[in-house]
């Protein structure tokens, strides 16, 4: 009775692939595109962003905190970066704030979906409060109360004292309209499709490999 085997011959398998390269390129290219495509029948998002600008006044810091004048008391980045974060830590006070004028907003959003909708970034002395919807009138209205409320958070503490004294800062920008879509993850769909497109080029042309061996 004759039986049939698949023999896994290594060599075989990287010749092939070295042969037809262009097809496993051409299926990663055919797979990025598919990814781009994909991404872009999704839901279009628009996002408004707001500014704050937060700085250190130098001058009105206490230098001589230190008693050893051989050891004077430095103000390190690391310092710089935990005064100025009070901005984000006000923005992120006032979120419950935005959730319930969110909500009155017809949006049906929670503190974590809000989180998920926005994003806080400093670059330097500038603070970027983003928020994206798929109505840039909701987007626009959203940030900007947001802004104005941790601004008012912000006044609010500096009066009270609760804020160092040497930090200044003020709301540089209200959100304008957005007129265009953002697309967000575009990397990674364009990524993810290519890794496709690679294994499945990897399998088409490893297909017919194996020799089928007649036993006896």
């Amino acid at each position: 009775m004759a039986t049939f085997t698949k023999e896994f011959e290594p060599l075989e398998h990287i010749s092939r692939i070295l042969t037809l390269w262009w097809v496993i390129v051409l299926c990663a290219v055919l797979g990025g595109a598919a990814g781009l495509i994909i991404h872009q029948f999704k839901p279009p998002l628009y996002e408004a962003q707001a500014v704050f600008m937060a700085s250190i006044d130098f001058t009105k810091i206490d230098f001589s905190r230190s008693l050893l004048p051989s050891n004077p008391y430095q103000f390190s980045q690391y310092d710089e970066d935990i005064s100025l974060a009070l901005v984000e830590a006000s923005l992120r006070h006032v979120e419950p704030q935005v959730v319930t004028f969110a909500q009155n907003n017809n949006l049906a959003m929670d503190v974590g979906a809000i989180e998920d909708m926005s994003t806080i970034e400093r670059k330097h002395a500038f603070w970027y409060l983003r928020f994206r919807s798929s109505d840039p009138a909701i987007a626009q209205k959203v940030v900007n109360y947001w802004a104005q409320t941790g601004l008012a958070d912000l006044k609010t503490k500096k009066a009270a004292n609760l804020l160092p004294v040497y930090i200044f800062f003020d709301l540089n920008q209200l959100a304008d309209l957005p007129s265009r879509p953002t697309y967000f993850q575009t990397n990674s769909f364009v990524l993810a499709g290519i890794v496709i497109g690679l294994i499945f080029g990897l399998f088409l042309v490893n297909i017919p490999i194996g020799k089928i061996r007649r036993d006896h």
